[in-house]
């Protein structure tokens, strides 16, 4: 087991593998990768040292590039954004956004790459990842801070709905660790399967308390793209997959919920989505959703080509539907498609779909616990889409920190695959 990412020769004189800092700064920086921590603007604390990071691989000649199809996927939506950038009502906030992508695709990816290069710093970045997620969420739990119908916040954001949302990728990565804890000492399961439980239930319980309905449909179709879609199954393994899930799920929900565990705020938003009888419900739940996604469609049609610059259709969506609020599009594909336009969107959506093909591809080939660990990625990322149906904005570091280590991960196998897997 002896696979290592695809490098350069080293220069004389320079060591084969990484400084150490370097690790230390990306893969211990996945702890407050999710945190928001903001320096200024949309800069924050996980982006400084990932840039710090860059600087030292880059001096140490260490630097990876995703795939030459990643980097062309990358050029053309770039190329989008900035054309969308021109047209754009206040073109200073679209270059704002456009900045972060280019950190997102040009640094931050590329820094993770060149640095998770073994099994144990892909596993350790995953764990450090979900440790300061839940951090965030352990917070929320002891204060209740509460913004109206009783919805808790997160300390990171106003968006009650932000507090929910991490459970998409908590709940599969969470079981994957624990899973690859089986391989450890006696000790080391015990531990690691208290904490999964206490983890799994603040997973459950974040859900809950923000009434996230995105939320909840985003975290199960993880666990089920985890659990039942797993490459290999066959029909009948996933078949029984399926019901044992089913069953544990119900058997969960309904303990949790006799014993008071969990709020109802998400069943009371959930009734009052679906209560058509309750107008005032259904134009702050229903409507304005839908008369953003209206407005969105239509300036997408009016120029499919070039869009209307990101975080800038806000601005115009009242010219189109004159009950549109000043706020993008609860999609993410519209989202982009009515900012970025036809081809930049195609790109985006190649960009994950060459992700997803080569986790997959790689998944069938490589060893249990490399399996175990890209599949959990792929149900993570699986779920986070779920989320951005009907939300915009993937600007996320953390989101993207999950993708970028299935990359590292892929990467890893393609370098050799006669040897099996990333070496410990």
């Amino acid at each position: 087991m002896s696979a290592a990412v695809m490098q350069p020769m080293p220069a004389p004189g320079i060591q084969a593998q990484p400084g150490k800092l370097p690790a230390v700064l990306v893969i211990g920086g996945a702890v407050v990768a999710p945190l928001n921590l903001l320096i200024v603007r949309s800069f924050t604390v996980y982006d400084l040292l990932v840039g710090i990071a860059l600087l030292w691989l880059l001096r140490e000649r260490r630097f990876v590039w995703p795939a030459p199809r990643y980097l062309a996927a990358t050029y053309v939506f770039m190329l989008a954004i900035l054309l969308g950038t021109f047209r754009a009502t206040y073109a200073i906030e679209a270059l704002t956004q456009v900045l972060q992508y280019v950190f997102i695709f040009f640094v931050q990816i590329p820094v993770v790459i060149s640095v998770v290069n073994t099994r144990a710093r892909a596993i350790t970045a995953t764990a450090l990842l979900c440790l300061g997620t839940l951090a965030a969420i352990l917070l929320a739990y002891v204060y209740r801070p509460t913004q109206g119908a009783g919805r808790v916040v997160v300390f990171y954001s106003e968006n009650p709905n932000r507090l929910g949302y991490p459970a998409a990728y908590l709940i599969p990565l969470l079981v994957v660790l624990w899973v690859l804890s089986r391989e450890a000492g006696r000790s080391v399961r015990l531990m690691a399967t208290v904490a999964v439980l206490i983890g799994l239930y603040l997973s459950i319980w974040a859900v809950t308390a923000s009434g996230s309905r995105s939320s909840m449909l985003g975290a199960g179709i993880a666990l089920l793209v985890l659990v039942v879609m797993k490459p290999g199954l066959g029909p009948w393994r996933a078949a029984g997959r399926l019901v044992a899930l089913l069953g544990v799920c119900g058997v969960i929900g309904f303990v949790l919920n006799v014993t008071g565990q969990l709020p109802h705020t998400l069943e009371e938003r959930i009734n009052r989505s679906l209560d058509t009888t309750d107008t005032e419900s259904q134009a702050h739940l229903v409507a304005d959703r839908e008369n953003l996604n209206e407005a969105g469609a239509m300036a997408f049609f009016d120029n499919p080509l070039v869009g209307t610059g990101l975080d800038n259709f806000r601005y115009v969506a009242p010219e189109y539907v004159i009950e549109a609020t000043p706020q993008l599009p609860h999609n993410l594909w519209l989202q982009l498609a009515v900012q970025v336009g036809a081809i930049g969107t195609a790109a985006f959506a190649i960009w994950l779909l060459f992700w997803a093909v080569d986790v997959v591809r790689a998944v069938r080939r490589a060893q249990s616990l490399d399996a175990a660990l890209l599949w959990g990625l792929f149900a993570a990322m699986a779920g986070i889409l779920a989320i951005f149906m009907f939300t915009p904005e993937m600007l996320d570091r953390h989101y993207w920190l999950i993708a970028a280590l299935g990359l590292a991960v892929v990467q890893g196998h393609r370098t050799n695959l006669t040897a099996g897997g990333l070496r410990p």
